[in-house]
């Protein structure tokens, strides 16, 4: 059962109830996809920000439509490190801005610096800074065969095409009020806004549409643990485990039985 403070897993009235109601507000294709991706693919806000046209489709003069939704998306590993990510899709270089020691290791750089300052004159400082580590994550690759979401994704990218403004392989998938890509906390916060503000479904988050696909593939569909932690991106199935705790809706149909079976 969800724990305080965990996304709400929606019904599949509830998620049909909010997608009725993002058609009542600016902007309905692209919100439709925002709330398609979360919850038929188990993106993060933060890995949704960092999609680019190029992730769902090629885009060609030789296609009917100017663009072919592929078959599979392909998340790199580096998109789940959000934010941080933000720089690789921008093509900027990451500048380290900090460095962590731990006191044994701080006293051993001491000692290296001193024995080194005796042996030369010149000293820079970026030779004693700890290797930077390596993104984490893991790449997913997600087939894109859910129908509706396939309708989703042409409709938004019809809508595009139609501004005639040309579009570009690396352009945002989902723009942003400013037409740039989204940040990860601006992201989340349009989706809670869809989902309480607008939708009035009370605990729901930008987690809930990755919470509400695991909770379905495990408890409903009954597949295995491996398989939702390939689809969820985790390393270890460990994470994927947390997923399998008793749902809400399960512990509301046991009691209802339970008060059924009183012969009151």
């Amino acid at each position: 059962m969800a724990k305080n403070g965990q996304a709400k897993v929606l019904s599949n009235d509830e998620l049909s109830a909010v997608l009725d109601e993002i058609e009542h507000h600016r902007y309905p294709a692209k919100n439709a996809l925002i709330i398609q991706i979360s919850f038929k693919l188990g993106l993060r806000a933060q890995e949704m920000a960092l999609l680019r046209i190029r992730e769902v489709a090629a885009l060609s003069d030789e296609f009917a439509r100017g663009y072919k939704i592929k078959d599979v998306l392909v998340l790199p590993k580096s998109f789940t490190k959000g934010a941080r990510a933000m720089a690789a899709v921008g093509n900027k270089t990451n500048e380290r801005t900090s460095v962590r020691f731990t006191v044994a290791e701080f006293d051993r750089l001491v000692a290296q610096i001193a024995k080194d300052a005796r042996r030369r004159e010149t000293l820079t400082a970026a030779d004693y800074y700890p290797p930077m580590k390596k993104p984490g994550g893991l790449t997913r690759e997600l087939p894109l065969a859910d129908s509706a979401l396939l309708e989703a994704i042409s409709r938004y990218l019809d809508e595009r095409m139609a501004l005639k403004k040309p579009l570009r392989p690396n352009d945002p998938l989902l723009l942003s009020q400013k037409g740039g890509f989204y940040s990860p906390n601006t992201l989340q916060d349009h989706m809670a806004t869809m989902l309480r503000e607008w939708s009035g479904i009370d605990r729901a988050s930008s987690h809930s549409g990755r919470r509400t696909l695991a909770t379905n593939l495990l408890h409903d569909q009954g597949e295995h643990l491996e398989t939702v932690q390939k689809v969820l991106g985790h390393k270890s199935a460990a994470t994927t485990t947390i997923y399998q705790d008793v749902t809400e809706q399960e512990v509301r149909q046991v009691l209802k039985k339970a008060g059924e079976s009183y012969d009151l």
